[in-house]
């Protein structure tokens, strides 16, 4: 039983197997109902089989060249003279089929008609053998929108289990007990020395955490907030490894409003601390640089690498592999992301069109 299960599942997710499998009944289909206007079901089963690579070729041009290149792209005089000229074509095509063809092979005695006399006769071509061919073509086109949209509508579901998965792991890898308790030693030992940077370190811990469990909910946020999030994280992480630390951070926002989904950046400034842990012999650079311009943004994020790194390959781990997760969803055909592995550095670059 699973294994019928397990076939039947893979059949309908194989691309090919639905293309063989409509146009296996769309030729049944074809044949019955043309039957019922006239001639036998074996005759005419016996024309929509050699009609078929025409209405293949009819319903693949229209549905993967004709729309896509010019029909959405508003090019309309182009698309209309294409579709009529390509329709007329294929109805010449058909006629000739069916008496070339189809009627030698149903044994049909009727009268021979030259090229030239099924040239000269357009409006009897697209009254009679246009829907021949195009009938079917339409149909694949409907059922590849509506294919469309409910593959759309799965990945709209799916983003949403992304995002929460993205926002949970993010709390597991960043607002861990471990990250919690140095936090708070740092702060504490902060306090014990009355540095006036305590109130602050307080403050932004709470803004951090107040961002990520409760402003995260929205499927947008404004740009700045995401910086002012990193921005805490870093302040944070900053004062944990201030020994033998090169800090830049940096942002150039034209329009602070724009809109970006929550917890993309921050994980990339995670995994940049989390593979260039600091120690006394040797010192760690990290740079941090955002730039928005137009609509484009621009992350670019930077770390060397610790002599006990250096030969260890950076892992990609729950930053990159949840951001190219989350941009695959988010921003289909929209971003670009670059990673540059040396030996001493880590650099990641990241694009996308807001």
């Amino acid at each position: 039983m699973s294994k019928t299960l397990n076939f039947s599942d893979s059949f309908f997710k194989s691309r090919i197997a639905n293309h063989i499998a409509f146009w296996l009944i769309s030729v049944i289909i074809l044949s019955y109902y043309s039957s019922l206007f006239g001639g036998s079901l074996k005759e005419n089963f016996i024309q929509m089989c050699v009609l078929l690579p025409l209405q293949m070729a009819a319903a693949y041009l229209l549905s993967y060249v004709q729309i896509p290149t010019w029909l959405f792209k508003r090019n309309w005089l182009i698309f209309v003279f294409s579709f009529i000229a390509i329709a007329y074509f294929f109805s010449v095509l058909a006629r000739l089929s069916t008496i070339y063809i189809v009627e030698p092979l149903i044994n049909y005695q009727g009268y021979d008609e030259s090229i030239s006399e099924v040239l000269s006769d357009p409006i009897y071509l697209m009254k009679v053998y246009m829907p021949l061919v195009y009938m079917p073509a339409f149909l694949f086109l409907i059922f590849k929108m509506l294919k469309e949209r409910f593959t759309q509508e799965n990945l709209l579901i799916q983003l949403e289990k992304e995002k929460s998965n993205a926002e949970l792991n993010f709390l597991k890898a960043q607002m861990n007990p471990h990250f919690l308790f140095n936090t708070l030693n740092n702060i504490y030992s902060l306090s014990k020395n009355n540095s006036e940077q305590t109130p602050e370190m307080i403050l932004k811990l709470s803004e951090l955490l107040d961002y990520t469990i409760y402003e995260c909910n929205e499927k947008t946020v404004p740009i700045i907030k995401e910086w002012q999030l990193i921005e805490n994280y870093v302040d944070l992480q900053a004062v944990r490894q201030s020994n033998q630390l090169m800090l830049t951070i940096h942002q150039d926002i034209d329009n602070e409003e724009i809109k970006i989904a929550p917890l993309i950046l921050i994980s990339l400034v995670e995994n940049a601390f989390k593979h260039s842990s600091t120690s006394q012999q040797n010192t760690v650079t990290i740079k941090i640089l955002l730039k928005v311009v137009q609509g484009i943004l621009t992350f670019e994020v930077f770390n060397s690498k610790s002599e006990n790194q250096k030969n260890i390959e950076q892992k990609k781990g729950i930053g990159i592999a949840n951001v190219k997760k989350q941009l695959a969803l988010l921003y289909p055909n929209k971003y670009n992301i670059t990673i540059d592995n040396q030996p001493d550095f880590y650099k990641v670059i990241l694009t996308i069109n807001l």
